[in-house]
């Protein structure tokens, strides 16, 4: 038999990763930081061309056989070369000889190559937006009396959420009734054509967040004196209730209510007459104007430190918020001196002579209907405290003042010299030209 050997040559790839992968885009911004191991499918690869190695393949009648029988029968002389280089078997009929499968050379491992790549996200371009228009910070009661320049700026309906307190134009945040700053909230349950009905009115307490004006309620604010909240609907109550404030609509957005007598939060009161009251004593004193209308609470508060005097709000009975088609006036609740306006202006449980339960009573108003002249009177707070008393003397003075009133403890007084006096009955002051100064002086004399 003849064998033939043959000399193989072979090449041995190595693969190497040579394009780095695609940098991995993410929605913020990253450090600039090594990111190891990361490998894109869509890597190219490159071939680089290793070691040439050469392999003897020894073959007899086309089949190979193994360097060792080759050698065997070379040796017992059953093999022999050929005058062609090649090897003949000297004996006729040799079976094959079984050899086993060559041996594959394992693959020798190659060290992977591994690629880092430095990801840097490009900033987000920032999107423009609507700055909200910038709000100024609430302000205590006591501070904001007074001349009011954002009185004058119009509210924008629609705009600001029944959530949040409207501050920044006029209205005062009032936060010890817990309400987020309202005075006080209604919803009307029933909206007949007679009048709303079944008013729900939201406990103080209820919503430190002002989450509690919602759709379709009624939000009540304060305004700082001398001026008075503007906005009511034109539908009141169908048993004669009063109701007030702005509305918040379907929208969970805050407007004017229908019945509004202007397109700002707060207006002046008259100018008709001007009422001052004057602190005279050594202690602060907090007057509180019932919530009107409204939830008719004592919750928009007035106070003076010692030595203070400032403008009261009075409203004109031509131009202001008609009951059943009649005028009305301020009525205000006096507390004792010291006490806290957090107390003084807040519904109480009678525990003490305090917020609703204080001595007594003040209104004031211009009749601007049909006397055209003002009014000013001092009660006691009937039926609701009828033995309280006040612990110091309020006294009416003024240019015009026809029938002077006085309440000094447990009394109140008329006539020239305050001579005629009962601890019933109140006092009514006038005032009938235009233009004057009527002054309210807290003392203890």
């Amino acid at each position: 038999m003849k064998l033939a050997l043959l000399a193989v040559a072979s090449v041995v790839f190595t693969g190497a990763s040579g394009l780095p992968g695609r940098a991995h885009r993410h929605g913020r911004v990253h450090d600039l930081r090594a990111v190891a191991k990361r490998q894109d499918p869509a890597t190219a690869i490159i071939y680089v061309p290793g070691p040439i190695e050469t392999v003897l393949v020894y073959v007899l009648d086309g089949h190979p056989i193994s360097e060792n029988d080759v050698r065997n029968g070379i040796a017992n002389g059953t093999l022999y070369w050929g005058d062609d280089g090649a090897l003949t078997s000297s004996v006729a009929g040799l079976a094959p000889v079984q050899t086993p499968p060559p041996k594959q050379d394992e693959p020798v491992p190659q060290a992977k190559i591994e690629t880092t790549v430095l990801v840097v996200s490009p900033s987000p371009i920032p999107q423009p937006t609507l700055a909200p228009q910038a709000q100024a910070p609430p302000k205590e009661s006591h501070e904001g009396d007074g001349d009011c320049t954002d009185c004058a700026k119009v509210f924008p309906n629609g705009t600001y959420p029944c959530g949040s307190f409207p501050t920044g134009y006029g209205a005062i945040q009032v936060d010890h009734d817990g309400l987020g700053g309202w005075t006080g909230i209604q919803d009307p349950k029933e909206r007949g054509t007679a009048g709303f009905n079944d008013i729900y009115t939201v406990p103080h307490g209820s919503c430190n967040d002002g989450s509690c004006c919602t759709p379709g309620a009624f939000c009540s604010y304060s305004c700082p004196n001398p001026y008075l909240r503007t906005s009511w609907p034109k539908k009141q109550g169908a048993t004669k209730q009063s109701v007030g404030g702005l509305y918040c609509n379907m929208d969970g957005k805050l407007e004017m209510a229908d019945g509004s007598i202007a397109n700002t939060l707060c207006a002046k009161g008259t100018d008709k007459v001007t009422v001052m009251v004057e602190n005279k004593l050594s202690e602060t004193v907090s007057i509180c104007r019932t919530d009107y209308p409204g939830t008719e609470s004592e919750t928009i508060p007035f106070t003076l430190r010692p030595g203070e005097k400032k403008e009261l709000a009075c409203p004109d009975s031509a131009t202001y918020y008609k009951w059943d088609g009649m005028g009305t006036s301020a009525q205000y609740y006096i507390n004792n001196k010291g006490v806290a306006e957090k107390d003084a202006c807040k519904w109480g449980d009678g525990s003490n002579n305090s917020g609703n339960w204080a001595p007594v009573n003040l209104g004031v108003g211009w009749d601007g209907t049909h006397m055209d002249m003002g009014f000013m009177s001092l009660a006691p707070n009937l039926p609701t405290a009828p033995g309280a008393k006040l612990d110091f003397t309020v006294t009416f003075t003024g240019e015009s003042v026809i029938n002077a009133c006085k309440y000094k403890p447990g009394q109140y007084c008329q006539g020239l010299n305050f001579e005629e006096c009962s601890p019933t009955k109140g006092c009514t002051a006038t005032v009938r030209e235009r233009g004057k100064v009527f002054t309210i002086v807290l003392s203890d004399d």
